[in-house]
């Protein structure tokens, strides 16, 4: 629907995040997403404009702005293209990465930026681009946020402000105009993420990325090269659990027993009986890898929609 309106509209703007200050376009919004159109009144008849009342939500532009530091405000313009095309949010040479975050509803960012500025690290700025959704920019230094920590920050958020975070961690890369680029890509990440792995509230590119591929490759090619695995896995549904722990465990039967609390002779006993069965040796890089991918596609089919 906004392909259709910025071909009717050419001089329309969009965006992933809340307009702010006085403008002279009225703002849209699709239900339930984050994305914002924004059409100059002069293109707009009346009719027109009551047609898009009916069929968008129509947005009031922030009055007030979500990043108040001088360095919020810098990195918010450089991300969301205000800025002008050679400049740059900071003079490091370091690489830096994104940490984005989003909550289901809005938050009183008073208390939200309060509670940050005390849970992130020192080299680190936070900028919202919504009352519900912000992003943690890490300089690369001896001490970073890792996931372990970001799961203390979901629980302290969740304990003190009752809201429940999702988070993105980025990858580090030099500021500079591959930044924009890996930050776009980033973005279509977690809202994947956010869609289709709703069992997991802390995100990666490594965690990510194996469901990605799933998502877009053919149905029919699934079907057929997973075919058989499918079926032995669908004969004994514990079988499924075992075998993705134990490839996440490294192939260490050891490991996995401890972690499924079996013995470790049942243990070995399934993944010989996967291996019997299905002819595929996820003992080898290559069998675990096809096996693995069998395992993410089926818990993906059994996600609650």
């Amino acid at each position: 629907m906004l392909t259709s309106l910025i071909a009717k509209y050419p001089a329309a703007t969009t965006q992933k995040h809340l307009p702010i200050g006085k403008t002279n376009k009225k703002w849209f919004s699709l239900a339930g997403e984050d994305n914002f159109i924004g059409i100059p009144e002069s293109d707009l008849t009346e009719k027109e404009l009551q047609l898009l009342q009916c069929l968008f939500k129509e947005v009031t532009p922030s009055t007030t702005s979500l990043n108040t530091t001088f360095e919020s405000s810098q990195w918010f313009q450089f991300l969301t293209g205000e800025g002008s095309h050679d400049f740059t949010p900071t003079k490091s040479e370091k690489p830096h990465r994104i940490v984005q975050f989003s909550f289901l509803k809005e938050v009183e960012l008073p208390l939200l930026k309060e509670a940050l500025q005390h849970l992130v690290t020192a080299n680190s700025t936070i900028v919202f681009l919504s009352e519900k959704s912000g992003l943690i920019i890490e300089e690369l230094a001896t001490s970073t946020i890792d996931e372990q920590q970001l799961e203390s920050i979901a629980l302290v958020l969740e304990s003190d402000l009752f809201i429940t975070p999702n988070f993105f961690i980025g990858q580090f890369k030099q500021v500079n105009k591959d930044f924009l680029p890996l930050f776009a890509y980033e973005k279509d990440m977690f809202e994947f993420a956010q869609q289709n792995l709703t069992k997991q509230k802390i995100h990666s590119f490594v965690s990510v990325l194996p469901f990605f591929v799933l998502k877009y490759l053919p149905k029919d090619w699934k079907e057929k090269n997973f075919d058989l695995i499918y079926k032995v896995l669908s004969e004994d549904k514990e079988l499924t659990r075992t075998i993705k722990i134990y490839l996440e465990n490294q192939s260490n039967t050891s490991q996995t027993a401890k972690q499924l609390y079996m013995h470790r002779n049942t243990v070995q006993y399934r993944i010989d009986k996967f291996i019997e069965k299905t002819t595929i040796d996820i003992k080898s890089f290559n069998g675990a890898l096809v096996a693995y991918l069998a395992c993410l596609e089926l818990e993906m089919v059994n996600l609650p929609k």
